[in-house]
């Protein structure tokens, strides 16, 4: 086995942002001084928008590439730049909150025990007992029928 070459070595991550580890645990805090190892974080940021480290690793829909490229040009942004950048992270944060909750309550309802199904016996058990009364109401609509042609012929 040969020894790696220190090209080999020495390779690093194509991504700085891979270097951050997301853990819904850390505080906003934790993720800006990570963060601040591998990417200048402006002091803007860090005083005005400070889960803004938070929001990005957290998100869903970034993948490594977006991430990295919002970590880059962060230095560069105006205020009003990062306040609509962050404000669109946490709509997301909490449309897919809303959208976990909608999910859990339709899983609950899903798993809430249903009622039984009727089989084919109940059914059938059904329409005997539907027939048996519906064969006594004409049977006693005819005798009534004959008692009121009796009535009419007597008068």
């Amino acid at each position: 086995m040969t020894d790696p070459t220190p090209q080999q070595s020495a390779q690093k991550p194509q991504s700085k942002s891979l270097l951050v580890k997301v853990d819904k645990t850390k505080t906003n805090e934790q993720y800006i001084a990570e963060v601040e190892q591998y990417y200048i974080v402006p002091k803007l940021v860090r005083e005005t928008f400070p889960d803004l480290m938070k929001l990005v690793f957290e998100t869903e829909s970034m993948d490594i590439d977006e991430r990295e490229y919002w970590l880059q040009i962060l230095p560069i942004m105006t205020q009003d730049q990062i306040q609509k950048f962050r404000d669109i992270l946490v709509n997301e944060k909490d449309q897919l909150q809303k959208l976990d909750k909608e999910y859990e309550g339709e899983l609950s309802k899903i798993n809430q025990p249903q009622p039984q199904t009727i089989s084919e016996e109940d059914m059938r058990r059904r329409r005997d007992e539907i027939k048996a009364k519906e064969e006594v109401s004409a049977k006693e609509e005819d005798k009534q029928e004959e008692a009121l042609l009796e009535q009419l012929k007597n008068l």
